[in-house]
């Protein structure tokens, strides 16, 4: 085997040009993008910013507990999850809607408002003799 001897400004200069060939092709592109990518970084906020947006945030949270005490729902706040003020007040209708359905299902029905029977009736007025013949009538009728 035939032995092959590089000088040091050979081995140097076949480094460099391999270096420069790594960068051109495969360094240079990835920087290129990364430097695209950077315009779509969000922007570092300052703490003025940010106690800002802090301020905003607590405004938005009493101006909508504002709107569900009028409402006369603030008990339910927790329920109520929003991005705008917009959308709250047909959030508060439709829920105020189921509110007026379960009160209604749930409201008192007098037991005194059912449909009194025959025997019932002579009951009330207490006659007796009404009350045996509508009983007979049953038996035999």
């Amino acid at each position: 085997m035939e032995e092959i001897s590089f000088t040091q400004e050979q081995l140097d200069e076949a480094i460099q040009n391999a270096k420069n060939d790594w960068v051109e092709k495969e360094f240079n592109p990835v920087v290129a993008e990364r430097d695209e990518l950077l315009q779509f970084k969000p922007k570092e906020l300052s703490e003025e910013e940010k106690a800002f947006q802090t301020k905003q945030q607590e405004l938005f949270q009493k101006e909508v507990s504002l709107e569900l005490k009028s409402a006369g729902l603030e008990k339910f706040a927790e329920f109520f999850n929003v991005q705008k003020i917009e959308d709250l007040q047909p959030q508060i209708e439709k829920f105020q809607g189921l509110l007026n359905e379960i009160k209604v299902e749930m409201g008192y029905v007098p037991a005194d408002h059912k449909k009194q029977n025959e025997y019932d009736v002579f009951a009330t007025k207490g006659d007796t003799k009404g009350m045996i013949a509508t009983k007979l009538s049953k038996l035999f009728g």
